[in-house]
């Protein structure tokens, strides 16, 4: 009787890990393949001699001149973070009256309508017909006047003596001035 057998097609036998890498052979070294046997080992490079290390030498730097235009740029932000503080002083200081004018403008609001009730109360033709009495008269055409608005409105605008251009830099600039004084008091 014969026995069929099969034929082994790969190079290993066994289940697991191993089987997964075929050229495994149960041996912890592996042969070289052949392409790694004609490859040549590099030449092992000769060894350096020890130095010992030495202290670098530290060298100074004499210090330079400060550029002109450094200067002026630092300035330059100096006004203008300045300008900017003032600016938000004047924003605090003017968001500051808009709350004063809105309390105020309700409370205006208010006795508008508290004023208009008692002049409508007051401004009664009857009761004024009857605290006069029979004095009071219609008026007749001589004393009625009749204003015509068809012509078109017109306005004078007064202006002042104005400054100069030179005057009125200084002047703007004496402004910013005195907002920044007046910011830090």
């Amino acid at each position: 009787m014969a026995v069929n057998r099969r034929r082994r097609t790969t190079g290993y036998s066994t289940y697991g890990s191993v089987a997964y890498a075929p050229t495994y052979d149960g041996n912890a070294a592996r042969v070289p393949r052949r392409e790694e046997e004609l490859r040549r080992a590099p030449a092992p490079q000769p060894q350096k001699p020890v130095r010992r290390h030495e202290r670098a030498q530290v060298e100074v730097r004499q210090a330079g001149a400060i550029a002109p235009f450094a200067v002026v740029g630092f300035l330059a932000v100096a006004v203008f973070a300045a300008l900017l503080v003032t600016s938000y002083a004047q924003l605090t200081v003017a968001n500051d009256e808009l709350v004063s004018l809105r309390r105020q403008l309700t409370s205006l609001e208010a006795e508008n309508t508290v004023l208009s009730a008692q002049y409508e109360r007051v401004f009664d033709l009857a009761t004024i017909q009857a605290a006069v009495g029979d004095t009071m008269v219609r008026p007749t055409s001589e004393q009625v006047v009749y204003i015509d608005l068809s012509a078109p409105d017109t306005v004078t605008v007064f202006q002042g003596e104005g400054a100069s251009g030179l005057k009125s830099i200084l002047q703007g600039v004496g402004d910013i001035l005195d907002g920044i004084i007046e910011y830090f008091r």
